[in-house]
């Protein structure tokens, strides 16, 4: 797709920000859920009626299109890693760790381990700058993992993040592992299909694991966490990705993929503004350099030649928490 040429608009600016703001703000909303549902129906839920959702959307927009039977299998495969394996682990540590923490650790390992499987899956080029950058940026988790708990190495904060990063890495896997089948499809029926298989995958998953709490205990009748199921479905998933196949469409992958910049800091001030997480010189130092080496990566991958197809292999909609 290629690049939008000229200034971009003041509409195309309010759509980056409302998609910066819907995807930076699901971690906060996400945090509110998992503390009242229990985390893997909350999350297998979501997605089920996000993909449905987003199937009427795919029809509405003109891309449906039937699903060649000799894709079904890596396209199932990549559901379940990029949405019932990664998603399962984080709505699971959101419980212990701060939503602001999650973000960051979510959004700064992307592009970080797309890059590492690239690297080790593929023929693309990789120079010493992005090895490096690989390295700068796996201290700054140090950092935020030391944020989260300061010397207490043995907590269970400490497994939740590593939760969360084992699942955006088990994430980045699977848009590597899929990109080939990704790209003969259009995007909105994949992202239905992916939220909707991956839902319907963690389900079951969540019966079998949670479902003492999820049969013998009253759902919640607080507004929170309805609230924020609704949110993460009707704002996380549906207008964040209409927002997001828009810039695609109008900017194309290399400008939009600022967002991933600017949704960290969103959802560490939205932490520490409705759910009062702190902030420490361990976040904010930690913060800055996952930052760093994302701006790094994503650079040299501008630049350096490659053998293989240049798009990002991501999954679409797995880009929203």
């Amino acid at each position: 797709m290629p690049e939008a040429r000229g200034r971009p608009s003041a509409f195309t600016w309010a759509v980056f920000t409302t998609l910066c703001v819907a995807w930076g703000s699901t971690w906060v909303a996400i945090r509110f859920g998992v503390t009242a549902m229990p985390p893997l129906w909350f999350a297998a839920t979501r997605f089920i009626v996000a993909g449905l959702l987003l199937l009427l959307l795919a029809r509405w927009l003109g891309g449906w299109q039937r699903i060649a039977r000799r894709d079904l299998r890596p396209l199932t495969v990549m559901s379940a890693g990029a949405i019932s394996v990664c998603f399962g682990l984080i709505f699971w540590g959101e419980q212990y760790i701060d939503s602001g923490t999650a973000g960051v650790l979510v959004q700064g390992f992307v592009p970080i381990g797309l890059f590492f499987f690239a690297a080790t899956m593929t023929r693309e080029v990789i120079g010493r700058t992005q090895w490096t950058s690989l390295g700068i940026g796996l201290c700054g988790v140090v950092l935020l993992l030391y944020g989260q708990s300061g010397s207490d190495w043995s907590s269970r904060k400490i497994v939740a993040a590593l939760a969360i990063v084992v699942g955006t890495l088990v994430y980045d896997w699977a848009g590597v592992y899929g990109g080939d089948v990704l790209s003969r499809y259009p995007a909105a029926l994949m992202s239905a299909f992916e939220n909707l298989v991956g839902g319907l995958i963690l389900l079951p998953v969540s019966v079998a694991v949670e479902g003492e709490r999820i049969f013998r205990q009253p759902l919640p009748e607080e507004g929170p966490a309805w609230l924020s199921w609704g949110y993460l479905v009707l704002v996380g998933s549906v207008l964040g990705f209409t927002a997001y196949t828009y810039l695609l469409r109008e900017w194309g992958p290399t400008r939009t993929s600022a967002y991933a910049f600017v949704t960290p800091v969103i959802a560490l001030l939205l932490g520490a503004t409705l759910a009062d997480e702190q902030l420490t010189w361990h976040h904010l130092a930690g913060t800055a350099l996952i930052l760093a080496a994302v701006a790094a990566i994503t650079r040299g991958r501008n630049k350096a030649p490659r053998d293989t197809r240049p798009s990002d292999p991501a999954p679409e909609s797995a880009k929203a928490a």
